[in-house]
């Protein structure tokens, strides 16, 4: 307790009154302010939880067992409880698990288009799915695929965790073929889609 009026202090500069310069030299210290922002590209035909988890997910900011030991949590076992071969993070739980192997696999041969292999980030699959020599009409739905794949991949993760449900690849990719098939008939104009147009994946580009 003092006779002064009250200031703002920064905790890093202490001797000196507030200023925003102080707060920006601390944050360059810690942080990369001029990086460049995740160009994360949103894709309104799929659903709103799938793009945001994506989103979230190429920062590696879902809770994997890495993420979560991260912030401070005590995890006996950090390995991936599908397959048991590395450390979960969310680019193993979503392109390197080998069981997600065998959907993108699936994926792949259903779409005729290459999807991830074992140099692929989140950011990689999504950019070359953008960049492809494909009609916009089709990289729109690639990329929304993409997209929910992730998703259901992540579901299906949790519920093997937490419920100790056990689905195979194929069970995954009818779900996939299902739900990205709803959500562009929902939120598109191209709600005249067959399901057959859709499983064969033939459309007039």
């Amino acid at each position: 307790m003092s006779n002064r009026d009250d200031v703002w202090i920064w905790r890093h500069f202490e001797n000196e009154d507030f200023c925003v310069k102080n707060v920006r030299l601390t944050l360059g210290r810690n942080l990369d302010i001029n990086a460049a922002p995740n160009a994360f590209c949103w894709n309104n035909w799929a659903t709103g939880k799938s793009t945001t988890f994506v989103w979230r997910a190429i920062d590696e900011k879902i809770p994997s067992a890495v993420a979560l030991t991260g912030r401070g949590m005590l995890l006996q076992d950090m390995t991936c409880k599908i397959c048991g071969a590395d450390d979960e993070n969310a680019m193993h739980i979503l392109l390197r698990c080998n069981f997600v192997k065998r959907v993108w696999e699936a994926v792949s041969t259903w779409t005729n288009f290459p999807m991830p292999n074992n140099g692929n980030s989140v950011t990689e699959l999504l950019q070359s799915i953008l960049e492809c020599h494909r009609s916009r009409f089709i990289r729109k739905i690639l990329h929304a695929i993409a997209i929910q794949t992730m998703w259901i991949l992540w579901r299906n993760r949790n519920d093997t965790i937490f419920s100790g449900k056990q689905r195979t690849a194929q069970m995954i990719i009818e779900e996939v073929k299902d739900t990205s098939l709803q959500g562009v008939r929902q939120r598109s104009k191209h709600n005249t889609i067959t399901k057959q147009q859709w499983s064969d994946f033939n459309f007039n580009e």
